[in-house]
């Protein structure tokens, strides 16, 4: 399944929060990075490249149409506001959206199918969104900025609810995401979910014993529902590369 990548623009606080929680709930969607202004959207949509863009029209010093004016080029946009009165203009911009506030979970699905089907229908088979496996890094968003992690630098993964913490060489970053959204876009070669809240990278694993594994120097338990599946993935696991 493709994946693909977006980020929220919004003032609005309780919007923003209404936005991740649905965005969690589909498969289809994994969220680089939330913005409660346009000007923070517009000086890092370029390092990110989302695929998807959830955009509030009335905002403070930039609205969102001025966002988009101002990009030569742009991701796909779904705009969100709660006013009617904008949708025609929403449209002339080539949105493919125009979510009105406050929006149900089912109308925002609507949304989004819409913008799957457009987005693989002009991408193609071979449109792979931001997915990990033909990537040798990737960008985060932890501590109010963008930090670029290596896959190979990673550790392992651990759940944090409704964030995860990456645990890497260089050090640790918590961040907005899912275990499955993770789980579904990292390199299944390369890293296996050994326990509903652990992701390890195979690489790094330093021992197994018993139904635990050591990483590094912490040592991870693997849950009995994926221990043959987690035994036949190392049997089959290329030590020398």
């Amino acid at each position: 399944m493709t994946t693909l990548t977006c980020i929220i623009v919004d003032d609005e606080p309780i919007a923003r929060d209404i936005l991740k929680q649905y965005i969690i709930r589909d498969e289809r969607l994994m969220l680089e990075a939330s913005y409660s202004n346009a000007a923070d959207a517009l000086r890092e949509i370029n390092v990110i490249k989302p695929v998807l863009m959830f955009l509030d029209i009335k905002m403070p010093k930039i609205s969102g149409f001025e966002l988009i004016r101002s990009m030569p080029q742009h991701p796909y946009v779904i705009f969100t506001t709660a006013y009617r009165e904008f949708a025609l203009d929403g449209f002339d911009l080539n949105a493919v959206d125009y979510l009105l506030k406050p929006f149900s979970f089912e109308r925002f699905l609507q949304a989004v199918n819409k913008a799957y089907t457009l987005i693989i229908a002009e991408k193609g088979e071979k449109f792979q969104s931001a997915s990990l496996e033909d990537e040798k890094d990737m960008f985060v968003k932890a501590d109010g900025k963008l930090v670029r992690v290596r896959l190979q630098d990673i550790l392992y993964i651990e759940a944090l609810k409704e964030y995860v913490r990456i645990y890497t060489t260089e050090g640790n970053w918590v961040i907005y995401q899912t275990m499955q959204n993770l789980e579904d876009n990292l390199p299944n070669e390369l890293f296996f979910r050994i326990h509903r809240s652990y992701i390890v990278a195979l690489r790094h694993i330093k021992s197994i014993e018993g139904n635990t594994v050591q990483v590094n120097k912490m040592t991870l338990p693997v849950s009995r529902y994926t221990k043959d599946a987690f035994m036949e993935k190392i049997a089959r696991y290329k030590l020398i590369r």
